[in-house]
């Protein structure tokens, strides 16, 4: 999966979800977005239009902002034109995506211009071509006014930008999108007199002083603040103990639900995978370490050591988790604005460093809120676990749907439930024959896992819930007197969790998990007890 993401797929459309409604209407004229802890400017953006932070690895975008409620306009009678506003940088001196300092691997995505950045930010601009350029002055700040044109199927949309010369080193670009032909004018001059109030402020010091012996916790909380600076106040930042929230909901009870579940959760997986148990087996494996080792994944380990020091600062993992982070965004809508995957309900981002879902009270209701933050949580948790490593994707994603059947009781307590998402569709799945057989499933790469396989009529949604029923067999098939059940199975997901651990090679951790197993019985002692 792109940005290297695991996600909580949901089985509908985005767009079946809700009735369909009218489509946007040409903008206007709105308040004002102020910059003022780091370039200086302020700008006024569209009415009813909400703004959306950027990803933390996107080098260009300062803030985005969409229509709060319908996000398009009807191009040519079919097409859906999905409109946004863009305030971007371009810095003629950016950091290199080389080790920065020896310590620190900068990974932010940058584009040269307003073009290169649309082309890269949405397929609509792949084709664009540059249609005019003008040279102006705006409020003494010197500036080119753009427009481009480009295709939506076969008809026109157009892109306005004006680029400002904030100084020798930085320029800030104010861009938005439109319908082309004769709508264009409508939404051209709003676009042009809100361009035209860009203006110079005077830059506040935000910064936080933080003592020389500061914690990770504390510099990351530092650097939040800063992010939030920018954003207006209107997303905010919230902590737990272990975990920083960043949301624009406005719902305290929300919120607050939101906080005590997300440390409610985190205390069951670390009863269940336990730092201190992770700790014993690298240190064990350490110590046994001899010389007889593969040369080439030697060298293969070496090498994700050395990126993932660079990339992360060299930051302990353990340390890291205890400043987990938490995006929660307001409703599915803005949360696919943020950029969140289609088809899904929440992922997390090892290279972004966050976990993002949304409030789901407008259409699934909480209950799969809770569902998506019980199943993200654990890949969040067991990365850092692993130190900076995901297992593969049936253990993965199967245990963190194992724990999206977690239903939590009025006396805090969680009771098991069977995962509602995944246990009807796995049953019919195994019923028609369109599951993959154990023996491959478990060997499954993250885009296997992720995509249709023709061999066996199976596909993503199919294998998320192969992979929750085989972690669901595993850990109560016993206990519930399985038909065909065999003690050895037992230690499997254990066995796993040790190999992987010790060598952090996957291929060698499978492999160790099931040695010895009769796939045949597994197989259908897995099936006959799922159906």
């Amino acid at each position: 999966m792109i940005r290297n993401v695991c996600t909580s797929i949901l089985l509908l459309c985005f767009l079946a979800l809700a009735a369909p409604l009218a489509p946007a209407q040409a903008p206007k004229v709105g308040d004002w977005y102020t910059e003022s802890s780091d370039l200086g400017f302020k700008v006024r953006v569209p009415a009813d239009y909400e703004l959306v932070p950027p990803d933390p690895n996107e080098g260009n975008l300062i803030a985005k902002f969409d229509p709060k409620t319908v996000k398009y306009v009807l191009v040519g009678g079919s097409e859906n034109l999905f409109l946004h506003v863009w305030l971007l940088r371009f810095d003629t001196k950016t950091k290199s995506k080389d080790k920065d300092d020896g310590k620190k691997l900068d990974i932010k995505q940058r584009s040269k211009d307003v073009l290169s950045f649309l082309k890269r930010e949405i397929a609509e601009a792949s084709g664009a071509k540059e249609e005019s350029k003008k040279a102006v002055e705006i409020n003494k700040i010197p500036a080119t006014e753009y427009e481009y044109s480009a295709l939506l199927g076969a008809e026109e949309v157009r892109i306005f930008a004006t680029v400002f010369k904030l100084n020798p080193e930085t320029e800030v670009a104010w861009v938005a999108i439109g319908p082309g032909g004769k709508k264009w004018s409508k939404f051209s001059q709003p676009f042009q007199q809100m361009a035209k109030s860009f203006q110079r402020v005077e830059v506040k010091d935000v910064s936080t002083a933080l003592a020389a012996d500061a914690s990770y916790r504390d510099k990351r909380r530092a650097e939040l603040q800063a992010d939030m600076a920018k954003l207006n106040g209107v997303w905010k930042l919230y902590e737990t103990p272990r975990y920083f929230i960043i949301s624009d909901n406005t719902d305290k009870a929300f919120l607050d639900e939101l906080k005590m579940r997300l440390e409610a959760i985190r205390d069951v997986y670390e009863k269940d995978y336990p730092y201190e148990k992770m700790q014993e087996i690298k240190a064990a494996a350490a110590a046994a370490h001899t010389g007889d080792v593969d040369p080439e994944k030697e060298a293969q380990k070496k090498a994700e050591k050395e990126f993932d020091k660079a990339l992360n600062g060299g930051i302990d993992p353990r340390e890291a988790s205890k400043a987990s982070i938490v995006r929660v965004c307001k409703d599915r809508q803005e949360y696919a604005s943020y950029g969140g995957p289609g088809g899904s309900a929440g992922y997390w981002s090892s290279m972004a460093k966050e976990l993002v879902l949304y409030d789901d009270k407008a259409d699934g209701g909480r209950g799969d809120t809770w569902a998506v933050l019980n199943h993200e949580g654990f890949h969040q948790y067991i990365y850092y676990l692993y130190g900076n490593l995901a297992p593969h994707s049936w253990y993965n994603e199967g245990t963190g749907d194992f724990y999206s059947g977690f239903q939590r009781q009025r006396n805090g307590q969680f009771k098991l439930e069977k995962f509602a998402w995944r246990k009807d569709l796995i049953a019919e799945a195994i019923q028609q024959g369109h599951t993959v057989p154990l023996k491959e499933f478990t060997k499954f790469t993250q885009p296997e896992y992720y995509s249709s396989n023709e061999k066996y009529g199976s596909n993503i949604g199919i294998h998320y819930a192969q992979g929750w029923s085989f972690i669901y067999f595993l850990r109560t098939g016993k206990q519930n007197h399985a038909k065909g059940w065999n003690d050895d199975w037992d230690k499997i997901l254990s066995v796993y969790f040790n190999e992987l651990g010790a060598t952090e090679n996957l291929d060698q951790a499978v492999n160790k998990a099931f040695d010895g197993v009769d796939w045949d019985a597994l197989e259908n002692a897995w099936k006959d007890y799922t159906k």
